[in-house]
């Protein structure tokens, strides 16, 4: 995950090897791997670290979460991934308890990850709505960040409204010629106030780890409380082709097209412009498929540390840090959760 403007130490990530599909042409996509309903959970390991993105949390386990009910299957068949919203944080805990999972299954590029989901966490407290949090649904590996690239498919901070798909390497990717007109967001904005288009995550010309974000501001790609007023929710697909390109697609439940609603063979080339396109090719370009291997899909939900809690201040206003908002007031919390259709994982 990303974690720019101040100081950050970044996760540890992975991602893309090699295909035997020629880039350009159209291509059949077949249900590989769903993540939904009772099994959903048997799929993920329970992370219990400590959070590397210095957040404010307490990862939990499996047998923790179930026993607080931090982590459910609702009646509806809708997988419930939340935070603790009644207990305050006791002096010199790690933080509030939350969730972070770890699929089980290694990817390594070639497929089409969709999430279908009808709630993303949020706070709700006497602060604008968001502040405090951190959420993210992303792939990365393991073990040494960021030699294998990572990929924020849904993240946001505090009150963001619009989400920014963002890749992280080290040197050596850099998207600066990738053809604006292939994709309907915008580059984030670096140090410089220039195109943040280098996934590398010292690029001297970005914030620290900021690596190369797109935000999806024409569809808006909405997170957050934003997104949890359409109360009928939606799909993220993050289509990612080895030596070809990761593009990142966006639909309210209205607009869901049709292939990608039956969940057979669905065709992201008949769907138009991504929000989002990144460059992938072999090791003569500008940035190699070889950055990314070996990706779990990753969700988590963290709170202030090196992103959320470095522009707290200037999002949220004055009175209380982010520390002591997240940590006293357990009530502002009980929107922290995401709500979960499936997570659909499809191959060529």
């Amino acid at each position: 995950r990303q974690s720019f403007d101040k100081s950050t130490t970044m996760k540890n990530s992975a991602f893309l090897l090699a295909s035997l599909v020629p880039a350009g042409i159209a291509v059949s996509y077949k249900p590989y791997q769903s993540y939904e309903g009772d099994n959903f959970f048997d799929a993920f390991n329970f992370y219990t670290g400590d959070d590397p993105t210095h957040g404010y949390v307490d990862f939990v386990s499996r047998s923790e979460a179930e026993t607080l009910g931090l982590v459910n299957v609702t009646s509806s068949n809708q997988v419930y991934i939340g935070t603790d919203y009644t207990t305050y944080v006791p002096d010199g805990a790690r933080g509030r308890k939350s969730i972070r999972l770890q699929s089980k299954q290694y990817f390594n590029g070639d497929n089409l990850i969709v999430i279908d989901l009808n709630h993303m966490p949020t706070s709700r407290g006497s602060l604008p709505t968001g502040c405090g949090s951190w959420p993210a649904f992303w792939t990365c590996g393991n073990p040494t960040w960021p030699d294998d690239g990572e990929i924020d498919i849904i993240e946001y901070v505090n009150t963001d409204k619009i989400d920014a798909t963002t890749l992280h390497t080290n040197g050596g990717c850099d998207q600066a010629g990738e053809d604006p007109n292939s994709f309907t967001g915008e580059w984030g904005i670096g140090s410089q106030g220039n195109p943040a288009d280098n996934c590398d995550v010292n690029a001297w010309d970005q914030w620290t780890n900021q690596g190369c974000g797109i935000t999806g501001n024409a569809e808006p790609t909405r997170v957050g409380d934003d997104f949890n007023q359409l109360s009928t929710g939606g799909i993220y697909a993050l289509e990612w082709r080895v030596d070809a390109y990761i593009r990142a697609f966006y639909f309210e439940r209205a607009n869901i097209p049709a292939d990608l609603a039956a969940r057979q063979s669905p065709d992201p080339d008949s769907w138009g412009k991504p929000y989002a396109r990144f460059e992938l090719g072999d090791s003569s370009s500008s940035c190699s498929s070889s950055h990314f291997k070996d990706h779990n899909i990753i969700f988590d939900n963290t709170f202030c540390g090196d992103w959320a809690g470095a522009v707290f201040g200037d999002v949220c206003g004055g009175g209380p840090g982010c520390v002591e908002y997240v940590q006293y007031n357990p009530s502002y919390f009980q929107e922290s959760y995401w709500l979960v259709n499936f997570v659909d994982v499809y191959e060529l």
